[in-house]
């Protein structure tokens, strides 16, 4: 694999992984920006709905039954956890990147989060034909499967994508039921940020993070900035 991508356990750097994690909650906030235009594109299909199924059956869209307007309702909904969606996903190949000690450029991450967002566009356009339910079944199982798959790939073991696999498929499902239950929607959502946070906390105890660099790093030519280099 490209070694701008994946570096040697001692080519890792505690020091540079403290300044990624700044990295990543930076580019967490930046990717819910898209989201924004995914929740207008279901608030529009979602109002044209309402008006042509009340068009067609001659019915005033106030009397129109919930199931029309539920699936357009539960994906906005589900945008409103963007930022959690896209930090708990972060959070976990981070977690895999500190314990692995396998670096993982920060286009790698871009390219995470992008299948996050079109995990969005996939739940809306499904929900129109099949209903809420099967759509985040369909588009929540794709999306698993490509990240754990990614994670195989990342980190160089089919081990990890196995488990890679453990954490978001149950990742998935509880965002599944953070959306359903609505009444205690922040209390689960509370309770999934607390477990996520123990977790990192406890895989990375053994992390020295002000430990210098074990070895001399080898940066290709013309990688970049020296900040950058310290990231990748």
């Amino acid at each position: 694999m490209d070694t701008l991508a994946l570096q040697e356990s001692k080519d890792w750097n505690p020091r540079s992984m403290g300044m990624k994690l700044l990295l990543l909650s930076v580019l967490a906030l930046c990717m819910t920006i898209p989201s924004f235009f995914v929740s207008d594109l279901a608030s529009e299909r979602s109002q044209a709905a309402v008006h042509g199924a009340a068009a067609a059956q001659n019915t005033p869209s106030s009397r129109l039954p919930i199931r029309t307007v539920d699936s357009y309702r539960s994906v906005t909904r589900s945008l409103k956890y963007v930022l959690l969606f896209l930090g708990l996903v972060f959070l976990t190949y981070f977690v895999f990147e500190a314990t692995t000690g396998t670096r993982v450029h920060p286009a790698q991450y871009v390219l995470v989060g992008t299948a996050q967002l079109i995990f969005y566009l996939l739940l809306l356009s499904l929900a129109e034909k099949v209903g809420f339910d099967w759509a985040f079944l369909i588009a929540g199982g794709a999306t698993v499967a490509l990240l754990s798959t990614n994670a195989g790939w990342i980190f160089a073991g089919r081990s990890q994508g196995w488990r890679a696999l453990a954490v978001f498929g149950p990742l998935y499902m509880l965002i599944y039921l953070l959306l359903r239950l609505e009444d205690d929607a922040l209390l689960i959502g509370a309770i999934m940020s607390f477990l996520a946070v123990a977790a990192a906390m406890y895989f990375t105890r053994r992390i020295d993070w002000y430990s210098a660099r074990s070895g001399k790093e080898k940066v290709k030519a013309g990688s970049g900035p020296e900040f950058f280099q310290g990231l990748v």
